[in-house]
């Protein structure tokens, strides 16, 4: 029983630490330019790609972090 416990507890930990960086990657001036809107599309430009590349990665090790979390409170 301590087992799942102590798994649990590491996930909530990895997934405190997972929001953390993607909160501050979101407040970014990186993600900020990538994420902007402009009349001339420059939020699909080449260089904003791996910032794109990096939210999504971001975002699935949370929601990854948070299923896998879920099974505990089965």
């Amino acid at each position: 029983m301590q087992e799942g416990r102590d798994t649990q507890e590491r996930l909530e930990a990895e997934l405190a630490d997972a929001i953390a960086e993607l909160k501050a990657h979101m407040a970014s001036w990186e993600y900020a330019f990538a994420m902007g809107g402009g009349r001339d599309g420059a939020r699909h430009h080449p260089a904003h790609w791996e910032t794109h590349a990096r939210t999504e990665r971001l975002v699935a090790r949370c929601r990854d972090l948070r299923a896998r979390l879920a099974e505990y409170g089965l």
